[in-house]
């Protein structure tokens, strides 16, 4: 069985991934968009989380079969691989992050926490262990545990710092909304990726240019798609939305994974239009965000702040929601409007990709080649552009009513003016 991806062309099935697609679960992602306010702005971004995942699943293949000979592995380990790329973003609930914001507020838990449970309790557990697959192996490799040092390796090419997904997401994404800064030369990416004698990727230096583009892709893309003023303004909405409606149709108290799969962009909307506006201020303020949004009467920025830090102290603080609310009182009190009409939204993530499991996070690993030998080294002492990047984005804006923009940006200029000048970058 051949599926025909406008990314990446004519993507084969084995038989057990034909059946996982056909489920019910994963048939749901469907019903996900990819972008949850990206259509507001950019408007063929309506792809789903279910072509995503089928992608990712593909680059997890052709990672694999590069890296999992050299281990001796052989095509069961390459199957799980393709599966864990497969299911990795089978616990999103509706509007991917945005449910996920609500969800970690209310359950302490995120999509991650969401998937494996999926994988373990739902009939994709019962497929996977009928074909003779462990769908603890499979959860396992989704999450990125590592329970071998042939692991690092195996669950990296799902979960690492430049993983299936991330390749993925942003040709896809960068496709579907019809921009230039998401092209990366993935293949030559993975091609280029090597064992270390410890377990651990390295990219060869001469794939050097294709390493800065794909940090630069990222960088574009979550400034000027993920991080769009007006993409975040939706996606703010509908957190509000989302957050009112869980407290009277109590969205986020599903118990079983056939409740949560309930749960999709269409049926959560559907649902929310049904409330009685008259039964609560909940009730109202969910039915308020409904109209704004069926009216793309969306909040406005009144201010913003392109920062990059070194110090992740600093962005943890920024995104605790007591600091926000504080934050948004005293704007709301200098600019004499209610504290409900300002909104501080601070998404914060490394410009580099992360890995948890090196001393240096934001570090890239690459070797050369002297005198017949491997020597490992990192992309940043042959990258500028690498070096530089090694700092956490954080993109602070303030939003209120178009009706409050003047004083509420007057504000919050006030009120931000001691981010100091070194730091910004635009505002």
């Amino acid at each position: 069985m051949e599926i025909n991806d406008p990314v990446h062309g004519f993507i084969g099935l084995t038989e057990i991934e034909a059946k996982i697609i056909n489920s019910l679960p994963y048939q749901r992602l469907r019903r996900i968009k990819q972008l949850s306010g990206g259509h507001f702005v950019y408007p063929t971004a309506e792809h789903t989380r279910f072509s995503h995942c089928m992608g990712a699943m593909y680059l997890a293949g052709l990672s694999g079969r590069r890296l999992l000979s050299q281990m001796g592995l052989g095509d069961k380990k390459l199957q799980e691989v393709r599966i864990a790329g497969l299911l990795h973003d089978i616990g999103h609930g509706p509007f991917s992050h945005v449910f996920e914001e609500v969800l970690i507020e209310k359950r302490g838990m995120n999509h991650e926490d969401v998937t494996e449970w999926i994988i373990l309790e739902s009939e994709i557990g019962d497929l996977l262990e009928d074909d003779g697959i462990s769908k603890k192996r499979i959860a396992d490799l989704v999450r990125g545990r590592q329970k071998t040092k042939k692991d690092t390796i195996i669950a990296g090419i799902v979960a690492g710092q430049i993983d299936a997904d991330k390749m993925d997401y942003l040709i896809r994404d960068s496709f579907y909304c019809g921009v230039n800064y998401g092209l990366v030369d993935i293949h030559r990416l993975i091609d280029s990726i090597e064992i270390s004698e410890d377990y651990h990727m390295q990219f060869d230096i001469a794939a050097r240019g294709a390493l800065e583009s794909f940090l630069v892709a990222r960088y574009e893309m979550f400034l000027n798609v993920y991080y769009h003023k007006t993409v975040r303004s939706v996606e703010v909405m509908l957190v509000k939305l989302i957050g009112a409606s869980d407290k009277v149709l109590e969205l986020t108290s599903f118990s079983s994974p056939e409740q949560f799969l309930e749960l999709d962009d269409m049926s959560l909307i559907s649902r929310i239009r049904r409330i009685d506006a008259s039964e609560s201020e909940d009730a109202k303020e969910a039915a308020k965000m409904v109209d704004l949004l069926d009216s793309r009467v969306l909040y406005k920025s009144a201010f913003e702040k392109v920062l990059h830090t070194q110090d992740r102290f600093v962005s943890k603080v920024l995104t605790k929601r007591k600091v926000r609310q504080s934050i948004e009182e005293e704007i709301a009190s200098i600019a004499g409007v209610n504290h409900d009409e300002v909104i501080v939204d601070v998404p914060t993530l490394p410009s580099v990709p992360y890995n948890p499991h090196q001393l240096d996070p934001m570090e890239i690993g690459i070797f050369e080649v002297i005198d017949g030998k491997r020597v490992p080294r990192n992309l940043s002492e042959y990258s500028n552009i690498a070096e530089m990047m090694k700092t956490y984005l954080d993109v602070i804006r303030v939003y209120t009513f178009d009706k409050n923009r003047i004083k509420v940006g007057k504000a919050a200029r006030e009120v931000f003016q001691e981010v100091p000048d070194t730091a910004l970058i635009h505002m």
